[in-house]
């Protein structure tokens, strides 16, 4: 027990510091929505621990934007002190492929947060918590058969067994935020998948996604 809320308080004090550090930069986000962090506790201990992990190097990132005065929100800037931070690495022409409206995530192979561009943040309305503690298939909704479309196509990649940038020739979609505060809408393109490594070890994979907003204002889901 006391292990557990041990866990749970560095979560927390982790997630509130990260929020903290960002508005700095004019970025709101909610640290968490409920106090007893429900998404975080219904991890085991095992995923409480790699959540922790994760998200210290993530915030140690950030952290090194702002010793090296970056602007957090160059986002190519962000992505490569991300991966020195944790120890992976990238095809610099992969990485050239970056622009800096673009939104960058960061997957590791059980679909769960690495990285995040913060101008993701700028326009959500999840909590840190919901972010870092929930796969990215179970975040956002998309119609039809394109949810089925893009998991099956993460899924190939990630098998890839000498894995090189990929175009997803996915459209542009209307993307739906599932389970938040608003269920806000975004149109955007996953554009590319790209491999990142440890040493030689395919480990993750960074999506590219094009902005395809005309309004810059998120619009709210109307059932």
């Amino acid at each position: 027990m006391k292990h557990q809320e041990t866990l749970t308080a560095t979560f927390k004090e982790l997630a509130e510091s990260f929020a903290q550090l960002v508005e700095g930069e004019g970025i709101i986000i909610r640290p968490y929505a409920d106090p007893n962090l429900i998404h975080f506790n219904r991890l085991s201990q095992d995923e409480q621990v790699d959540v922790i992990s994760r998200v210290k190097t993530y915030v140690l990132a950030c952290v090194h934007m702002k010793e090296k005065h970056l602007p957090m929100t160059d986002t190519r800037a962000q992505v490569e002190t991300f991966l020195n931070s944790a120890g992976y690495n990238a095809r610099p022409e992969d990485l050239d492929l970056i622009e800096n409206d673009h939104f960058i995530e960061i997957y590791n192979r059980t679909g769960m947060h690495l990285f995040r561009s913060l101008n993701i943040l700028e326009i959500s309305s999840y909590t840190f918590e919901d972010l870092c503690c929930r796969q990215w298939h179970h975040l956002y909704e998309r119609p039809g058969d394109e949810q089925e479309k893009i998991i099956l196509a993460a899924a190939e990649f990630f098998q890839s067994q000498n894995p090189v940038r990929k175009e997803t020739g996915l459209n542009p979609i209307r993307i739906i935020e599932k389970d938040s505060l608003e269920r806000l809408i975004y149109n955007a393109e996953t554009k590319w998948f790209i491999p990142v490594f440890k040493a030689d070890s395919y480990e993750a994979v960074l999506t590219i996604v094009v902005n395809r907003n005309k309004n810059p204002i998120p619009q709210y889901f109307h059932p």
